[in-house]
């Protein structure tokens, strides 16, 4: 059985997110037989040699998918469904890409190079979860691969498990924050968002481990039993323009889980949750009413999250025009308290973001079909 890694930078400046989970597997006595890391940007050849000393490295440039494009011509996909899987649509000059196409790339050098198992981690993961103690909290490595495995070996098709850290959601206090939910279409996340200042929007790892089906699968935290996977869509997600600037819309992974739900495609709950450092300074506390840092964060989480929902309503059989107007109405409240909370006044432009995002309704649902097409080529081809 060959279980690979696979993680996507922008590029490759050091080797500490990656060596980290590669020490994770030799601790814990699972062998990994590659890392595959793709990336959008130059990676320094100091770092990729230092990897190459521990484990057997594969890089992809996005830009320029040279494997794979080479073992799809070789095993007769059409230039066209090669063109639409291979070819990056959109590519920010600062190396943004859409997660989906970052992950899908990945996902084929994998099948290509006929792997069994593929880990995906992101580079603000860990293979640690943290812990709530009576000193306060505490991290704690553990057997990240192992807690995976052994639902695979059960007969899970894939696994995946919610994360410890801080929430997206930073703690916050202001009018309309239920509207600002409701606007993003995050409604689910009132009642947490709300109580905030007691829990201080920090999740722990759970006492009890509890292993579970789900139907919710976390792009940057899962495994999967590639044969399984082939007979699924890609990952897909959003990216769109709006004054001059490229956003991607989140939600490859959603748009994913909701494919599951009408599949006898198995995912488990592993039920340990690694480390995410959401705003990428644990343990510092994310201050959204006075911290520039966690205001560029979240202002991306939305523009993100209005990025996806388009599409995401479109998936999910909703009245669009209807969706549209509702969820407007609603944002546009929560983004001016927003706004007078933190003092920033660019998060009032998420309007137009929006707004820029429901007119791309119709092209999400274009490039959708024709990758789900130029896969299902790839696949048919791949499993004769």
């Amino acid at each position: 059985m060959k279980i690979a890694l696979g993680m996507i930078v922008r590029n490759l400046s050091s080797e500490v997110e990656i060596m980290s989970f590669i020490e994770n597997a030799e601790k814990y006595g699972h062998k990994l037989d590659c890392v595959i890391l793709a990336h959008a940007m130059k990676n320094d050849p100091a770092v990729e040699q230092r990897i190459r000393q521990k484990v057997t490295l594969y890089t992809v440039d996005i830009n320029n998918p040279a494997y794979s494009r080479e073992q799809m011509i070789r095993r007769g996909v059409p230039e066209g469904a090669r063109n639409i899987l291979l070819n990056c649509p959109v590519v920010s000059e600062s190396g943004l890409v859409p997660y989906g196409f970052n992950r899908t790339i990945v996902l084929i050098e994998a099948i290509l190079r006929e792997i069994d198992i593929l880990f995906f981690t992101d580079s603000d993961v860990s293979a640690a979860v943290l812990k709530k103690t009576p000193n306060g909290a505490t991290l704690e490595e553990v057997d990240f691969y192992g807690a995976h495995l052994d639902q695979l070996e059960s007969g899970s098709d894939a696994t995946t498990v919610e994360y410890s850290g801080y929430n997206i959601l930073p703690p916050a206090v202001f009018d309309h924050m239920d509207d600002l939910l409701f606007g993003v279409q995050k409604e689910s996340m009132r009642n947490y968002w709300q109580t905030s200042p007691q829990h201080r929007c920090l999740v722990y790892q759970p006492d009890e481990i509890e292993i579970k089906p789900s139907r919710k699968i976390l792009g940057g935290n899962m495994a999967i039993k590639l044969p399984s996977f082939l007979k699924l869509p890609p990952f897909f997600s959003t990216a769109y323009t709006y004054n001059d600037e490229m956003f991607l819309g989140r939600g490859e992974d959603t748009v994913l889980g909701f494919e599951l739900g009408k599949s006898s495609f198995s995912c488990s709950d592993v039920g340990v949750h690694p480390l995410h450092d959401t705003y990428k300074n644990y343990p510092k506390e994310p201050n959204l009413q006075n911290d520039p840092d966690t205001q560029a964060r979240f202002y991306y989480a939305l523009t993100g999250w209005v990025g996806r929902n388009p599409f995401y309503n479109h998936i999910l059989g909703n009245d669009l025009a209807q969706t549209r107007e509702r969820q407007r109405e609603h944002l546009a409240k929560g983004l001016d308290s927003l706004s007078s909370y933190t003092s920033n006044e660019r998060f009032k432009t998420v309007l137009g973001n929006f707004d820029e995002s429901w007119d791309n309704v119709d092209r999400y649902i274009s490039e959708f079909a024709q990758t789900r097409e130029a896969w299902q080529t790839f696949t048919g081809i791949t499993l004769t």
